[in-house]
């Protein structure tokens, strides 16, 4: 699924001995109806850890435009005091931007 939202181009110009190399990265759209897709799935969030589960779930995956439009909003996910983000990410996820962003 990764290939599919994840574009990388390498260009090579022989005459300037230039290497390019452009990255895409997925859209919004792209981004929420994959989150979409897992919701809809049973069993296909998996824990992030190994069989042990010791590194949790993926609960959202935000894309950076709403990441950044819910920070001018007021929401402090970048709050040093890591409660206050995360009581502040859970108010986000409350919201119904933050629901779609939910997997």
């Amino acid at each position: 699924m990764i290939d599919e939202v994840f574009k990388s181009d390498i260009h090579y110009q022989a005459h300037t001995d230039v290497v390019t190399h452009k990255v895409t990265q997925p859209s919004e759209s792209i981004i929420l109806e994959r989150n979409k897709q897992l919701r809809n799935a049973p069993g296909a969030i998996k824990d992030l850890g190994a069989e042990s589960s010791t590194w949790g779930r993926q609960l959202a995956s935000i894309p950076f435009i709403m990441y950044e439009k819910a920070l001018r909003d007021g929401f402090r996910f970048n709050s040093p005091d890591k409660d206050t983000a995360n009581k502040e990410m859970q108010r986000f996820l409350a919201t119904p931007e933050g629901k779609a962003c939910m997997v």
